[in-house]
């Protein structure tokens, strides 16, 4: 199985968003990051955890970004996702193409998802 096959939408935001603005957008989309493009590339990544660590302060998203994003290409096979989980523990990462656009994300959840088909490791 690949990264494709499991990936979501992923949900991109301009750095100058207020943190509050960036919380609202994760609320309303039941997401729990959101990935911060310029000129098609990948900028930076907030996640929920970010904003809890930052609650109450107002600020902007590049303030707090993780500007060093560790992503997967979308034809990496599963088992790279469970590396990178397990290795850097990582929860969620952007998913994109062989050009470097993002094209999607993906989180443990989704792994998780398919965790009881044996046949995923078989590909």
């Amino acid at each position: 199985m690949r990264i494709k096959d499991l990936m979501k939408k992923p949900v991109v935001i301009e750095k100058d968003v207020s943190l509050s603005d960036a919380a609202k957008i994760m609320t309303k989309n039941s997401i729990s990051s959101l990935i911060i493009e310029r000129d098609g590339k990948i900028v930076g990544m907030i996640t929920n955890k970010d904003l809890i660590k930052h609650f109450g302060e107002s600020g902007r998203v590049f303030e707090i970004m993780t500007k060093k994003v560790i992503s997967i290409k979308e034809d990496d096979k599963v088992q790279r996702a469970i590396e990178l989980v397990r290795d850097k523990e990582l929860g969620i990462f952007p998913v994109t193409d062989s050009k470097d656009r993002l094209v999607g994300v993906i989180d443990s959840k989704d792994l998780l998802k398919i965790w009881d088909n044996d046949d995923f490791l078989i590909d």
